[in-house]
């Protein structure tokens, strides 16, 4: 009897263990040094569904955010559909203070090909052109939103706000953006500690296309939520690798990072 309650209470135990640790926060990522940063960027983590590396800094005064989008999908996301940066000082993945640029488009159906027929292997390359002439025409205003207050963030460090996009070798692209740490929270570095950041993009429309439970977010089928692709009898006049497309840009690049600030 001994052994058998020994037994149950030791499944009991091992379940609460695997509880918690598949209920945990995950990693916490520590910021770098700015002086350091600046030498060499160094990138502290990797978001695979999206194929973007970050690289989070800070000095005494601000939160520097590098990232670099190594997949097509992913660049064309920040640069058309637009980019937020969602900050949380609670630890609780709350969205209600963001830095958003590019300014973007989310009310249409994405229609570019992702890659160039019979050029996929070479796609990031000799797309390195095609990007920088992109990124031209990106607007150059961006918006930061705390406690329901929404102003303009212009483009200058003095005044709280540095951001820019360029393209990187073999068409990748590169985001830096720099927040003062006051305009995050009163008191600042002194007033901070950990911050979970989101990094989220845009996205366009799917199609309405019939039998594929009229459009993005319908849930008339129980397939809806599983956002399959359209079978080819469904696909009118679309074809299957314009189909892979539009999925792809359909779903938004979406993850976070639980930074604690360097403090030396």
């Amino acid at each position: 009897m001994r052994l058998i309650s020994f037994l149950k209470y030791g499944v009991v135990f091992l379940f609460i263990v695997i509880v918690s640790v598949s209920c945990g926060r995950g990693p916490i990522y520590k910021s770098v040094s700015e002086d350091i940063m600046q030498k060499e960027t160094q990138f502290i983590g990797f978001d695979s569904p999206s194929a973007i590396r970050y690289a989070i800094s800070n000095d005494k005064e601000y939160l520097y955010i590098r990232l670099e989008a190594l997949s097509r999908p992913s660049v064309l996301k920040i640069i058309q559909s637009g980019f937020y940066i969602y900050i949380d000082t609670l630890e609780k993945k709350n969205k209600d203070m963001w830095f958003n640029y590019p300014i973007g488009e989310t009310d249409q159906v994405f229609q570019a090909k992702l890659f160039q027929e019979g050029n996929k292997e070479n796609a990031a390359v000799a797309g390195k052109v095609e990007l920088e002439s992109q990124i031209k025409d990106v607007g150059r205003f961006a918006v930061f939103v705390a406690n329901e207050v929404e102003e303009s963030a212009k483009n200058d460090l003095k005044e709280g706000f540095a951001y820019h996009i360029e393209a990187g070798e073999y068409g990748s692209l590169n985001y830096y953006a720099a927040i003062r740490l006051d305009k995050i929270k009163k008191g600042g570095y002194d007033a901070l500690d950990k911050i979970d950041i989101g990094i989220v993009s845009g996205a366009f429309k799917r199609p309405n296309i019939p039998g594929n439970g009229g459009g993005r977010g319908s849930r008339s089928n129980r397939y809806s939520g599983m956002n399959r692709v359209p079978q080819a009898q469904q696909q009118s006049k679309y074809s299957p690798e314009k189909m892979r497309d539009m999925y792809l840009m359909s779903q938004p690049i979406t993850f976070w990072i639980n930074v604690e600030l360097y403090k030396p």
